[in-house]
């Protein structure tokens, strides 16, 4: 029985909180750091899925070959979720769960999505700054108080950092001369350069073969997770992670996407699926 769905870009928050993307980009970094050395592996197609970014329409498609199933959902929403499933995974890696208070910098769809996988896959998120948006999502606010969470809306960038041990950029900034607490991490999932004025000790990025050839010093978080960098060095020191890969899709957190969509009645169906360079009525070049 193939299930072909159409998911909306105001339902991807509801679909990232019924799923565990933090875990599925883990597991795709993971698996980069394998593959990359293992050149059957680098070309294999996991699970009978494939994910094509763009098929016209800001749309991206998740098709599984053997099952005539499969997801539509916005190409930059999809970007927005990765965004935000690295987050919450970096967090999860380097962020003290004993009491993080975090702050987020954005608007619209990216600092909702934020918001949402922080409180829903963080522990220990004790309050969450946001500066960006004049008002959330009601539905947004009533979650964060069901589960225990303060919530300020702030009118500048510099009040939403103060305190605060976790910082997300998840829109632009034109400036960053806050004041980082001791032990801070700072995650930039803009895809832009930050304009950070604050000490770095280290930095971090999802993908190291992104990084341009003069940049040197910042470790992946691949290697930290496969075993092979220590990761953070000690809990005073101010780390920046620099997320370069948040449009490369992903097939296993497209998938969690699509399975959240099925267990929580998301999405309409998509009928007929557009044609692409490599899908064709139902067969794969």
């Amino acid at each position: 029985m193939s299930t072909l769905l159409r998911l909306r870009a105001h339902e991807l928050p509801e679909a990232l909180a019924g799923s565990n993307a933090p875990r599925a980009v883990v597991d795709e970094l993971l698996w980069r750091e394998i593959a990359t050395a293992n050149p059957v592996l680098c070309g294999r197609h996991v699970g009978g899925w494939q994910l094509h970014g763009d098929v016209g329409d800001d749309l991206a498609l998740l098709y599984g070959e053997r099952s005539d199933s499969g997801l539509l959902l916005p190409a930059a929403g999809l970007k927005a979720v990765r965004g935000a499933a690295l987050t919450a995974a970096a967090a999860q890696l380097f962020v003290s769960p004993r009491v993080v208070t975090v702050s987020v910098l954005g608007s619209g769809l990216a600092a909702r999505l934020h918001i949402t996988a922080l409180a829903n896959h963080v522990p220990g998120v004790s309050h969450v700054a946001v500066h960006g948006p004049r008002r959330l999502p009601s539905n947004l606010a009533e979650q964060l108080d069901d589960a225990g969470i303060g919530l300020t809306v702030a009118e500048c960038g510099a009040e939403a950092v103060f305190g605060a041990n976790l910082v997300v950029l998840a829109g632009p900034q034109p400036r960053a001369n806050w004041r980082l607490p001791t032990g801070a991490v700072v995650i930039n999932a803009t895809g832009q350069a930050v304009p950070l004025e604050a000490t770095v000790d280290q930095v971090f990025v999802d993908d190291r073969r992104l990084l341009p050839s003069s940049a040197r010093g910042a470790a992946d978080l691949g290697q930290v997770l496969a075993g092979t960098h220590p990761g953070r060095e000690a809990h005073d020191d101010v780390l920046l992670v620099d997320l370069l890969g948040v449009g490369a899709g992903g097939v296993w957190l497209t998938h969690q996407l699509y399975q959240s969509a099925l267990r929580h009645g998301l999405g309409v169906p998509a009928g007929a699926l557009p044609a692409t360079d490599g899908y064709q009525g139902g067969a794969w070049s």
